[in-house]
């Protein structure tokens, strides 16, 4: 008779599975960077792992500028212009430009150093800005009114200028007055300019003075000197 075999495999009782437990994430601290500032926990935020080049390039390829640029590094500390265009290169690629606009540093051609950038590289002098000062209300202090002219170059409206008698011409009235101020010449110098110059003896006080102004815009004063009217006291202004 054939043997019968027995199994001897016991039966396993299942265990009970231990549940997983799960732990919660550490909440990370609120931070307003702007693409700059790394957290002091490590890691990144808002765009600080993006490297400089593509930062960079970022900026290049965005409607800020230089100026732009210039004013986010005085604005938040940068320490240099590249430094600057990288702050807003990471700003822009993590659409985080908010802290730049409350810094006035927007997108828009016309900040107000934009206007004071196309200002300065124009051929308006201060004296078109005191200009324009006088003649436009509206305008509070020099400095405004240049970042007024600068617009109207970046807008290219600038015959609102002209109407007030600001150009880009150096001969301007205002201009020749200013150059007058500042060449040292007296009083006693425009008298003395009536006295020797036939054209000039009909001539009212301003026009004498904006005729030598004119002198000294055009660096021609030799004239001047050769009538015996040079800039400091002479020996018609010693008594």
């Amino acid at each position: 008779m054939p043997k019968v075999q027995r199994n001897t495999t016991q039966a396993v009782t299942p265990q009970p599975t231990k549940p997983k437990t799960t732990v919660p994430a550490k909440p990370q601290p609120a931070t307003s960077s702007t693409g700059w500032v790394k957290p002091a926990t490590g890691g990144t935020v808002g765009g600080a792992s993006i490297d400089t080049k593509t930062a960079r390039t970022a900026f290049w390829h965005s409607p800020y500028t230089n100026a732009d640029a210039k004013a986010a590094q005085k604005a938040f500390g940068l320490p240099n212009l590249n430094a600057a265009k990288e702050f807003i290169g990471r700003a822009v690629i993590t659409r985080n430009e908010g802290p730049l606009q409350q810094k006035g540093i927007s997108r828009a051609r016309y900040d107000n150093h934009d206007c004071t950038v196309a200002f300065s590289r124009s051929p308006y002098t201060d004296a078109d800005a005191r200009q324009a000062l006088s003649k436009m209300p509206f305008l509070k202090n020099v400095a405004e009114a240049k970042e007024y002219i600068g617009l109207k170059i970046v807008n290219k409206t600038e015959d609102i200028l002209q109407e007030v008698g600001v150009t880009r011409s150096k001969f301007d009235s205002h201009d020749m007055m200013a150059a007058f101020k500042r060449s040292g010449y007296s009083a006693a110098d425009v008298d003395q300019a009536k006295k020797k110059f036939d054209f000039l003896k009909g001539a009212t006080t301003q026009e004498v003075k904006e005729y030598m102004g004119l002198k000294v815009l055009n660096d021609y004063t030799s004239m001047m000197t050769e009538a015996g009217i040079t800039a400091g006291r002479d020996r018609h202004e010693i008594k």
